[in-house]
């Protein structure tokens, strides 16, 4: 029991840290908001609200929590801000030869009815159309280095309000992207970018 309160709170310590970073600027209740979803992911091992609100051990009741969370995660310019803070963080590491490697994947929603703007998705895996929402992401690697670089990170729904086109979202990600890496680096994109529209 004591070893887990010390792994707590040297995680909280780092966790700290680095959602200080990603937050400046924000206010308040908003870095407040970044840092327990950090930890509440990085606690529970899992992206619930409902894991992420009990890892949190507040003295409140569990579903005020679940509220304020599933309310924080709707503003829409939160995504942007986070973005251009990770942007602006590794743009100078991005080099001429730095693959940006674009990816669409998805998030499955098994068991969701009633989510804002749940959509059909394509699985891979499971060769079927299943419940969820696209995730646009570009992450950049060097050569010689060991590390990714997280460049870029998008939510997205074909059935949401001033969604046009997948390749909107595409060109959308990489236009940020470059403007940050001002024309550096080398996109890749699997086969799949290739329809018309």
């Amino acid at each position: 029991m004591k070893d887990d309160i010390l792994i707590r709170e040297k995680v909280n310590e780092q966790l700290v840290k680095f959602s200080d970073k990603l937050s400046e600027g924000l206010k308040k209740t908003k870095k407040k908001f970044i840092h327990q979803m950090l930890f509440g992911i990085q606690a529970s091992k899992d992206v619930k609200l409902s894991e992420i609100s009990r890892s949190l051990e507040e003295d409140i009741k569990l579903i005020k929590t679940e509220n304020r969370l599933s309310r924080n995660l709707q503003d829409s310019t939160l995504s942007w801000y986070i973005n251009d803070k990770i942007l602006k963080d590794v743009r100078n590491k991005i080099e001429r030869g730095t693959v940006l490697a674009v990816d669409i994947t998805h998030i499955h929603k098994p068991y969701a009815k009633k989510m804002d703007f749940l959509t059909r998705v394509w699985d891979g895996m499971r060769k079927e159309a299943v419940n969820g929402y696209w995730v646009l992401e570009i992450i950049g690697a060097n050569i010689y280095d060991e590390y990714l670089l997280p460049l870029y990170s998008e939510l997205y729904s074909q059935d949401a309000r001033g969604f046009k086109s997948e390749n909107k979202q595409i060109l959308k990600a990489i236009t940020t992207v470059n403007g940050y890496s001002k024309g550096k680096g080398i996109y890749v994109i699997d086969r799949g970018a290739d329809k018309k529209s």
